[in-house]
């Protein structure tokens, strides 16, 4: 293809004819793959550039964000195609159907994408020496998508971080100052202990402290319970009694049993059913649902059919979101393992020509993936059902407080909260418990 040709034409050490003596002395040990977008010059790494291509006839997959153009079939291999533009926000032409683009096919954590922009241009060597910080005055794209600028042949270069593109985005760590007051009501801050109290309250919050650095888990009234219960394993498990944590492997094993059950995974029959029957009567035509962390959508497949069995004649839209770019691109594209495609699952799997496994179009209908920060504004309609399992403890308190309180917003007065194994809303404040064994859901008061 002409892109190929061009690339190998120019894959030296990107050094003009018009060049310095002292530019071609330069020790060049980065090349990147270079394109436009709206008339302005990126790059990526090379490194991190499996080829380039030109294609157009992308399978479409419903329910995806506006910057997923669909799949392509890439000698086999299935991958998603994204436009940089639309993620960007940069105005795109209208595409006519078929249309051919230009696509730089990049590895990130072992997938492969297709990465769309306007024109892909050469390789370009340079001296990493030479990549200058970002600044925000290349204001068209988020600043922290930026690597770094580099400057070569009288042209400036905007190189992208793919890996802060397309992997899990950081947790919001602060909320701006003017929040609404009476948010401020809903979750209490975490245990703020005097030197005068007990040792294991001490010790809880010394270990709070650690976990929110290395964990990113924050203690409060929505986990507290847990929290002491925890310890209490925690000092059997430290006969030595040295109780604090101390590292990276610490926390992660201190949090090891906080997770929900069928984390990452497919709901098993018997954890459907028990939510079949907690689930109340609902006589609305239409059920509003906002799955929040879906990640790679097995959650999300597993409430639809749950609702669909326990909701047959209503028209049920889950809302599922999550601010992992890897994960929510891939989920409408979900397989079904053999194991799990019987039971309770399978009237509403199918099979596709190539033989795997997924879901039917009705179940597909039902929800709508998106990648979206829910600590952002939230464009949802008044709902039914909020699925936030294990959302809440990995935000800071000021973030819960102003989830909560948005959650009593947009929840309908008949509506149910379901939260994480280990999570609970704070009775203090307004919310109802309801348990059958394990399973628990919240309403209003």
């Amino acid at each position: 293809m002409e892109e190929m040709k061009e690339l190998k034409v120019n894959a030296g050490l990107g050094i003009g004819d018009t060049d310095s003596l002292h530019d071609q002395m330069i020790v060049v040990d980065f090349k990147m793959v270079t394109f436009s977008l709206a008339g302005k010059d990126y790059a990526i790494d090379i490194m991190r550039v499996k080829e380039i291509a030109k294609a157009g006839n992308f399978t479409y997959v419903p329910n995806t964000s506006p910057f997923v153009l669909g799949v392509y079939n890439l000698r086999g291999d299935i991958i998603p195609i994204i436009d940089l533009r639309i993620f960007f926000n940069i105005p795109v032409p209208a595409r006519k159907k078929n249309q051919p683009e230009s696509m730089v096919i990049i590895n990130v954590q072992d997938q492969t994408f297709g990465v769309v922009v306007d024109f892909i241009d050469k390789v370009v060597g340079v001296s990493s020496s030479t990549i200058q910080p970002p600044h925000p005055i290349f204001g068209d794209i988020n600043i922290k998508y930026i690597h770094g600028v580099v400057e070569n042949g009288g042209r400036l270069y905007i190189l992208l971080d793919v890996d802060k593109i397309f992997a899990s985005r950081q947790q919001k760590e602060e909320v701006k100052e003017d929040l609404t007051p009476v948010a401020a009501s809903v979750v209490r801050e975490p245990v703020k202990l005097q030197v005068g109290q007990s040792s294991e309250n001490l010790d809880i919050k010394f270990i709070g402290d650690t976990l929110s650095a290395m964990g990113k888990f924050y203690i409060s009234a929505v986990n507290e319970n847990w929290v002491k219960e925890r310890y209490l394993e925690w000092k059997d498990m430290r006969p030595s009694g040295n109780l604090q944590i101390q590292s990276e492997n610490d926390a992660g094993e201190f949090l090891s049993s906080f997770l929900s059950p069928f984390t990452k995974r497919f709901w098993s029959e018997a954890y459907i059913n028990a939510y079949y029957k907690m689930l109340p009567e609902n006589t609305s035509s239409v059920i509003n649902v906002w799955c929040i962390g879906c990640g790679q959508g097995y959650e999300a497949y597993s409430l639809a059919v749950l609702l669909r069995m326990r909701y047959p004649r209503a028209h049920i839209k889950i809302f599922a979101n999550d601010s992992d770019l890897l994960a929510i691109s891939n989920a409408p594209m979900l397989s079904v393992p053999d194991e799990v495609a019987s039971g309770i699952y399978e009237p509403y799997i199918t099979k596709t020509a190539s033989g795997s496994l997924t879901f039917l179009k009705e179940i597909k209908d039902m929800i709508l993936f998106e990648y979206h920060d829910c600590t952002h504004q939230n464009v949802v309609p008044d709902i039914d059902i909020i699925v936030a399992r294990d959302v809440l403890s990995f935000m800071n308190p000021n973030v819960q407080r102003t989830m909560i309180e948005e959650f009593r917003e947009k929840l309908k007065n008949s509506g149910l909260i379901i939260l994480g194994h280990n999570e609970a809303m704070p009775k203090q404040d307004g919310w109802l418990r309801n348990s059958s064994g394990d399973i628990v859901i919240f309403t209003k008061e």
